[in-house]
């Protein structure tokens, strides 16, 4: 013979109230799936605003991401100088330009000389030194050059020679020193009555109205 137990019902309330129990339980965990799949769907099967959102900002992170790597790997480059195989030039390095535009000087033009015709000038010869004739064979010589001449002494001996001329014919001037073997060097320009006064008193008269005199020395620059 069997004991009852402590809890046991003789009418078996016990069976049906654990059936109970286990059929509301299975409801529940029905009704937990469903919502759960409900909140799956809306947060993230659905896609909401949000979702939208964080994707677009996830691409545009991703993009900007892609784009810093590009120039850090285009500035890499060029800073290894791998990528670049210019050399710089030296107006780059030192910062300075170079003008190679060549500046020309102004020509000078210079008025040309002239000198008359030798038979429109009178230049006479005057002899300061102590050796006769020497007048007299030096402006022979200007004579056969086609210049008007004549031989007179000088007022004084003198040890310089020199050939005094009046304005405008410094030209004419050098030319006669040339002919009797001097140079430019022995010019010296006077005036009329200068000149004049440079022969003795007793030949001036036949200097009057010339444009030259030459005066000999004892130098024999003018031979």
């Amino acid at each position: 013979m069997t004991a009852s137990g402590r809890y046991a019902s003789p009418d078996s309330s016990f069976g049906r109230s654990t059936g109970n129990a286990a059929a509301r339980g299975g409801a529940l965990i029905a009704v937990a799936v469903v919502i759960g799949f409900l909140l799956l769907w809306q947060g993230g099967v659905g896609g909401s605003d949000s979702a939208v959102d964080v994707g677009a900002a996830g691409d545009d992170a991703a993009t900007d991401s892609t784009d810093d790597q590009s120039g850090d790997e285009t500035t890499d480059e060029g800073a290894g100088g791998e990528a670049t195989d210019e050399t710089p030039t030296d107006d780059a390095t030192d910062g300075t330009e170079t003008d190679d535009t060549v500046t020309e000087e102004p020509t000078v033009t210079e008025a040309p000389v002239t000198t008359r015709p030798p038979g429109e000038v009178r230049a006479a010869v005057a002899n300061g030194t102590d050796t006769s004739g020497l007048a007299g064979a030096r402006s022979g010589e200007l004579a056969t050059a086609g210049y008007v001449t004549a031989a007179v002494n000088a007022f004084n001996d003198t040890a310089v020679s020199n050939v005094y001329y009046i304005d405008g014919y410094g030209p004419d001037a050098e030319q006669v020193a040339i002919v009797l073997g001097g140079t430019a060097a022995v010019l010296r320009p006077a005036t009329a009555e200068e000149i004049t006064g440079l022969v003795a008193e007793s030949n001036r008269a036949d200097v009057e109205g010339f444009h030259i005199v030459v005066v000999l020395g004892t130098d024999g620059v003018l031979g």
